[in-house]
């Protein structure tokens, strides 16, 4: 049947004055003043990126929208956050908390925080799965580091690029190297987590990151015997570093030419003038672990879709520069959507990481390296 004229020249007017309709009081709302209570965590370099950078960006653009930071020193409150939240669900009222950065894997399996994909943040498309998926979409992973191999140039012309290679040239040149204690930072730990990786099961490796079986550990002895092997070739015929600082420090007076470090804490410290221009970084295969931070939504957020934008700015590639160049930590987008300036200064270490082990595992780690290699010297 044939539409009237009236009929064809309406339709167009009926579906706008629909849209109009549909839309409006969407539009009028997102004019409203909203305020986005964002609890996060962390050393006071978190607090200062925030509240003195990212926070006054995202207001200055976004007029209508206020975020409340409430910040916890070293995450010493953020324990009772999660309890309030946990209390507010129990509850069915609003917790008050919409944004949260700090311990988000756990929040989002007790059921406190929203899975988040690209159709709530569409630029998630540019993360690593992997990075994404540690923290099971729990939340947006905005800045990472990885623990890296530092280097002298001078004295290496040609740094190992595999564990392989690393334990070849740590024999080959005996007092060079070193690392700390596992227990006494994470630079060491990532030594160590790496060299015993080399007798477990791959189809056990997920495990070791996970859960907890003691029974397992026998898989460690490949690794305790290499670390035990390499001991005497370390630093003054055996001698560890006291903590990541001090392998930093060992490094910068040319005590050692090589040694495991923190990316973030090794571009400071460069960044600072307290390492030489000869010292660089470079990350083996396989990797050593490393982490992200993420930000998470609250499941019981009355701003959801403001929420969301945020989260999506904050992935942005602009505000993602600013966040690598501020944190010196690697973006938490693929490189290939930073600017060239950020893909050069990171290209050689922001790679994909591997991760430590669980809590248990770590700890009997690091007893039994105190019990099969540091007391057996």
């Amino acid at each position: 049947m044939k539409k009237s004229a009236w009929g064809r020249s309406k339709a167009p007017w009926l579906v706008t004055a629909l849209l109009l309709a549909s839309v409006g009081p969407q539009v009028a709302a997102q004019n409203e003043p909203i305020t986005l209570n964002f609890y996060s965590e962390g050393d006071v370099n978190v607090q200062d990126l925030w509240q003195k950078t990212l926070i006054p960006m995202y207001q200055k653009a976004h007029p209508n929208i206020k975020i409340n930071l409430v910040f916890s020193a070293h995450g010493t409150s953020s324990q009772s956050t999660l309890d309030r939240m946990a209390g507010a669900q129990k509850a069915n009222k609003p917790s008050g908390v919409d944004l949260l950065e700090g311990n988000v894997p756990d929040a989002g399996e007790a059921g406190l925080l929203e899975k988040l994909d690209t159709r709530k943040v569409p630029l998630l498309s540019r993360v690593e799965p992997n990075t994404l998926a540690r923290a099971q979409s729990y939340g947006v992973p905005y800045r990472g580091s990885s623990v890296v191999l530092a280097y002298d140039s001078n004295r290496v012309k040609n740094p190992p690029q595999t564990l392989d290679a690393l334990i070849a040239w740590i024999n080959k040149n005996p007092g060079q190297f070193t690392y700390n204690a596992p227990d006494s930072g994470g630079s060491g730990n990532a030594f160590v987590t790496r060299i015993l990786r080399l007798g477990i099961d791959p189809a056990s490796s997920s495990f070791f990151e996970t859960d907890y079986d003691a029974s397992k550990e026998k898989q460690w002895d490949k690794g305790f015997a290499l670390l035990k092997q390499l001991a005497p070739n370390l630093y003054n015929g055996g001698q560890y570093s006291k903590n990541n600082v001090e392998t930093l420090q060992l490094l910068g007076k040319g005590a050692i030419a090589m040694g495991p470090v923190w990316s973030d804490q090794a571009l400071s410290y460069m960044k600072q003038g307290l390492l030489p221009p000869n010292i660089k970084l470079v990350q083996i295969r396989p990797a050593f672990y490393g982490g992200s931070s993420y930000v998470g939504v609250s499941k019981d957020s009355q701003n959801k879709q403001a929420a969301y934008d945020f989260l999506n700015w904050l992935l942005s590639s602009d505000v993602q520069a600013i966040v690598a160049d501020q944190m010196n930590g690697y973006p938490g987008v693929r490189l290939q959507y930073m600017p060239k300036e950020v893909q050069t200064k990171y290209g050689s270490i922001a790679k994909d990481f591997s991760f430590n082990f669980s809590s248990k595992f770590n700890s009997d780690m690091n007893r039994l390296w105190y019990e099969r290699i540091a007391g057996r010297q």
